[in-house]
């Protein structure tokens, strides 16, 4: 068992790009696959997560982890998604440089950008769709969606910080779904 979760998120670390959000559906599957969570307790896995302090991945192969095996595989699942980004960065800071201005390593990085952004959007769609809130068209689709706009708006527009909009939108889901 903390084989396979090293092995897992060692895997995941490895071959998943884009930072912790963009890993979210590659993790999702392999939980699922593996039995460690329900898609319910996924779904809880990321809100909580994303909340904590840390990166969503690191703190999500904990949870699942523990999940999974108890302290051991919180561990195990912890050294898994981390070894493989210390080893990539270790070669990119002694390789990269030298190859950066290269017109082919820069084509490969724009056609890198949309596919990333295309999974952050997908892990967004799959926790709207699994958080249960939205359910067609209701007054709560709409308040959740308003929080949202709003949200984003208040971050982009306004450059209020991430830990406020956490805050006002919990004190709102209070006001609203209570």
């Amino acid at each position: 068992m903390l084989f396979t979760l090293f092995w897992t998120f060692f895997k995941i670390g490895f071959m998943s790009f884009g930072g912790g959000y963009a890993m979210l559906p590659i993790m999702e599957h392999a939980a699922l696959s593996h039995g460690w969570l329900n898609t319910q307790q996924y779904s809880e896995a990321i809100a909580l997560a994303g909340m904590s302090p840390g990166p969503v991945a690191m703190n999500s192969a904990v949870y699942i982890g523990y999940t999974a095996g108890g302290w051991a595989g919180s561990v195990f699942a912890s050294l898994g998604m981390m070894l493989p980004s210390a080893i990539i960065m270790f070669l990119v800071a002694t390789i990269f440089y030298r190859v950066y201005d290269n017109h082919w390593v820069q084509a490969a990085l724009n056609g890198m950008k949309p596919a990333v952004i295309a999974l952050i959007a997908y892990a967004a769609y799959t926790m709207t769709i699994q958080s249960g809130l939205v359910k067609g068209l209701s007054i709560s689709t709409y308040a959740s969606a308003a929080i949202c706009i709003a949200s984003l708006i208040a971050m982009i527009r306004y450059h209020v910080h991430p830990l406020v909009i956490i805050l006002v939108s919990g004190i709102v889901g209070i006001w609203i779904y209570a």
